[in-house]
């Protein structure tokens, strides 16, 4: 069995305080196309959807209703932290008694992740322990310092603007994700603890779809 983790950030000024995730898309909102993405996954046995603190009852309301009556059966609702990683550790930790085996941690502001692009992660996760996918940057990167002063040019070629959803085995996931808590270790994104505390983390195309939502605009086709 392979579980999910969903996570939905805090509330965003960007969006004159109401959540993006909360947001209309299609004939839902943006959490629900999230949602329905990870739930239609062959191998998947629980998703653990988590929400800032206090906004669980908020969810349920929000939620379509033929999702919000999978709470309870293949959906957990887990009140996160006050950080990303502290949402992601404490969902991973709902989910720890099914012991499952591999484990997506996915943003839900990313609602047009496709359903294959799920797949080959975990595909890729279940071989070699961590997969994300990436996509090549557009633009030229440069890397520049706190005065504004370019200090290197690295080629496109050696580089990958990162996605969600990651995979990941999930027992070494969790315990990366606790050790990191006793260290004080801050991160937004897991494939950082993976490498930190666990090994080498391995990459799978992308999909310029599958972009992130952070502005209004980014909801416009």
């Amino acid at each position: 069995m392979d579980a999910a983790v969903l996570v939905a950030a805090g509330r965003s000024a960007r969006f004159g305080g109401i959540k993006k995730e909360y947001r209309p898309l299609g004939s839902g909102i943006v959490l629900d196309a999230a949602l329905r993405t990870l739930l239609s996954l062959p191998t998947l046995g629980k998703l653990a959807l988590a929400l800032p603190p206090g906004e669980l009852d908020e969810a349920r309301k929000r939620l379509a209703p033929d999702l919000a009556a999978e709470e309870g059966t293949r959906l957990v609702l887990v009140e996160g932290g006050a950080e990303r990683s502290d949402s992601v550790r404490l969902a991973l930790e709902a989910l720890e008694r099914w012991s499952p085996e591999l484990a997506l941690v996915h943003d839900a502001a990313r609602p047009w992740a496709t359903r294959e692009l799920c797949l080959s992660v975990l595909a890729l996760a279940g071989e070699k322990g961590a997969a994300l996918p990436v996509v090549p940057p557009v633009d030229t990167i440069k890397r520049v310092d706190a005065e504004g002063r370019v200090l290197e040019h690295p080629t496109r070629a050696s580089l990958g603007a990162a996605q969600t959803p990651q995979g990941f085995r999930f027992a070494p996931l969790l315990d990366a994700h606790r050790r990191a808590a006793r260290d004080g270790v801050p991160s937004t994104d897991d494939s950082e603890l993976w490498a930190r505390y666990e090994g080498p983390v391995f990459t799978v195309a992308g999909e310029r779809s599958n972009r992130k939502i952070t502005f209004p605009e980014d909801l416009e086709p």
